[in-house]
């Protein structure tokens, strides 16, 4: 827990000194103090290349482990897909993780929030070109199974559903047996039927070992599938366990809690508070929420 930070103060005092809800599975990735900042135009000089730190990630400690599906749970701006890239290697940081960024490459699968799969190329064609370039030998019509698109394998990209889009990006990130999945909002856009189908297979996955981080803005439709959510706000993880934990330490009893629930227990923001303003990209990530110091 980073002592200076009045938000997880409060919180750990609020939890009875615990910020993350331990559990015994093995952790395969440990992220300490993890912190990413955008780098963004600074109007206040003349000189356009002037550039200062603007919104992203801040002080970030997590445990990802082993067969446990993880849920990041924001608002949009939260800083879910920055943490996301971050875990990914695909942005350096400042903090410790404890696996190179090549190391991470190589063992996690990353399957952004929306891919455009576009042309006349084909599913089998497109994933096997993947495949070369991500120098992994591998059974496309297997992994194409895998991922329920075997009898789809000859239609073209521009003839794809939104689910099959889904099923494509799935087996583009599973490229090479990863230890660790990393989903940015993967739900999105998929009816109800496809949406069950996708979270089978991701629990299929995670019994065979698979670490999964799957990113939503919906508390709803994370309960039936995760093992414990992450909390984020401003940049800030707020909380992280078990839902049922995370209800019991915010103080929230009812069934059907929503983000913002969480967000106002974790926080002290009144919901009658809650406003259309947006926050400036240069403020720190707990600068205006309203926590009181002890």
């Amino acid at each position: 827990m980073d002592k200076s930070n009045p938000i997880q103060r409060s919180l750990a005092a609020h939890c009875n000194g615990w910020h993350t809800i331990s559990g015994t599975m093995e952790s395969i990735l440990s992220l300490s103090d993890v912190t990413y900042r955008y780098k963004v135009s600074d109007t206040s000089t003349w000189k356009p290349w002037v550039k200062r730190d603007g919104a992203g990630i801040h002080s970030i400690d997590l445990e990802i482990k082993k067969g446990v599906i993880l849920g990041l749970i924001g608002p949009n701006g939260a800083g879910k897909t920055t943490l996301l890239r971050v875990i990914s290697g695909i942005f350096t940081h400042g903090g410790n993780i404890d696996k190179s960024i090549e190391t991470r490459r190589s063992n996690i699968g990353h399957m952004p929030e929306q891919v455009r799969w576009e042309g006349r190329s084909t599913v089998a064609e497109t994933l096997t070109a993947m495949s070369l370039m991500h120098g992994s030998k591998v059974d496309v019509d297997k992994l194409l199974k895998r991922v329920g698109l075997s009898s789809r394998s000859d239609l073209i990209l521009d003839n794809l559903s939104q689910g099959m889009r889904q099923r494509l990006s799935l087996a583009c990130a599973l490229l090479g047996e990863p230890r660790i999945l990393v989903m940015d909002e993967p739900l999105n856009g998929l009816d109800p039927l496809a949406q069950r189908a996708f979270c089978n297979l991701l629990k299929q996955l995670a019994s065979k070992g698979v670490a999964i981080i799957i990113s939503s803005h919906q508390v709803a439709e994370m309960a039936d599938l995760v093992d414990r959510i992450a909390l984020l706000h401003h940049g800030q993880l707020l909380i992280e366990g078990t839902i049922n934990s995370v209800k019991d330490a915010l103080g929230l009893n009812a069934d059907d809690v929503d983000l913002v629930d969480m967000i106002c227990a974790a926080t002290g923001i009144a919901p009658d508070d809650v406003s259309m303003d947006l926050s400036e990209d240069s403020m720190l990530p707990f600068k205006r929420l309203g926590v009181e110091e002890e």
